[in-house]
């Protein structure tokens, strides 16, 4: 007996490949409303009902949403299914063997990269955003909710710098695997941890204020190597 598709479940298939290649190529930017199901079920000569399963699947996969009596609507890369998505890969990759270690090397070379970057080309209206966000970093010190939230936050600024929304949506996906980590280094009975951890925001931020490229690669890197330690520590001293 075969198992392949059936012919309207391969139609609907490729009514969803050729949808995603319009939306890819910009041709249907964020934002943008797809046809209604009619004019979609003309267009390729589809039944409804196949063009409604074909929305689904985009929908599923995050590029769009399909609100209630209306018609479908481009989505940008950091709405909840996408980021879901992305979300749900980094924890299967965080499981593995070694997952953890081999996120820290990523992160290191995504946000000494993301340093580097910042320091060449941030507006200065950029600059405030993150001077905000080391404030807000700072005047959490004592409260290791708020103190770990806005590590993250201070990080997610920096990642918004080179307005590239592969690199914004992948810091929001690994957004909750961060947040996690941070609590857990805070939260340790390491002495001073948030002020060390503040400290090396500020150290960045004042590089990159300085539009001094190379350091800011090399105080990133300090900062996250600092922060790894710390937290293979908690980890020690939870398991102990």
């Amino acid at each position: 007996m075969s198992h392949s598709a059936k012919p309207d479940e391969r139609f609907h298939q490729r009514i969803a490949a050729a949808l995603t290649e319009k939306i890819n190529s910009g041709e249907l930017p964020d934002g943008a409303r797809l046809p209604s199901e009619r004019e979609l079920a003309a267009a390729f000569g589809a039944s409804r009902n196949t063009v409604r399963n074909a929305l689904l699947s985009l929908q599923a996969a995050g590029l769009i949403a399909v609100p209630p009596r209306s018609r479908a609507r481009v989505t940008q890369l950091n709405n909840p299914a996408f980021l879901k998505q992305l979300s749900g890969a980094a924890q299967t990759l965080l499981a593995r063997p070694n997952g953890m270690a081999d996120f820290w090397e990523a992160r290191v070379l995504f946000e000494c990269g993301l340093a580097r970057y910042a320091a060449q080309h941030a507006s200065q209206k950029e600059l405030d955003r993150l001077a905000l966000a080391l404030a807000q970093n700072k005047k959490a010190i004592g409260d290791p909710e708020q103190s770990a939230k806005t590590d993250v936050a201070f990080h997610g600024v920096l990642a918004e710098i080179p307005r590239n929304p592969i690199f914004t949506a992948l810091n929001n996906a690994l957004s909750e695997w961060l947040l996690e980590q941070r609590t857990v280094v805070i939260r340790a009975p390491i002495r001073g941890i948030m002020r060390r951890s503040y400290r090396g925001h500020e150290e960045i931020y004042e590089t990159i204020a300085a539009h001094d490229a190379e350091r800011a690669y090399e105080v990133m890197a300090e900062h996250l190597k600092t922060m790894s330690e710390a937290y293979w520590r908690s980890v020690g001293m939870k398991a102990g």
